[in-house]
């Protein structure tokens, strides 16, 4: 019986996980305009923002969350996450660092120009961290 139990709270517990991702996935091309007509809060490398989250996340949230930032450094990761919008990783070396900025349907043909490596800018939303930061309503400067 325990382990049933335990079965359903990992069930449970992937489900919060996936829809907390998929969270990130359901901005409008309406919600980045709006998004990007605001000054930013910060403008900051992408391993600065990361650092101040590894190093206290509670503080970095009470700082950072619900701001829009311009984060800049190297492409490390571009890709599609599970609800199909395209996403770029940026600054950090290793799995789950730097910041994943998510971008919507109508700014995916400037991510498709993209190489890993190459250094931009892109203006977003923080909505936390989870793994990667994650900046969501972004698009490229």
């Amino acid at each position: 019986m325990k382990s049933n139990g335990r079965y359903h709270f990992l069930s449970f517990f992937a489900l919060v996980v996936f829809a907390l991702l998929a969270a990130g996935s359901l901005d409008t091309d309406t919600d980045t305009k709006k998004v990007q007509s605001q000054s930013p809060s910060y403008t900051l490398p992408a391993d600065q923002l990361y650092s101040a989250y590894k190093d206290n996340e509670i503080a970095a949230d009470a700082k950072y969350k619900g701001k829009v930032v311009v984060v800049s450094g190297a492409v490390q990761a571009i890709g599609k996450d599970m609800l199909g919008s395209a996403y770029v990783v940026i600054g950090g070396k290793g799995f789950l660092d730097g910041a994943q900025c998510t971008f919507t349907k109508g700014e995916e043909s400037s991510v498709a120009q993209l190489s890993k490596g190459q250094r931009v800018s892109v203006k977003g939303e923080v909505s936390g961290k989870m793994g990667h930061v994650q900046i969501g309503k972004c698009s490229l400067q």
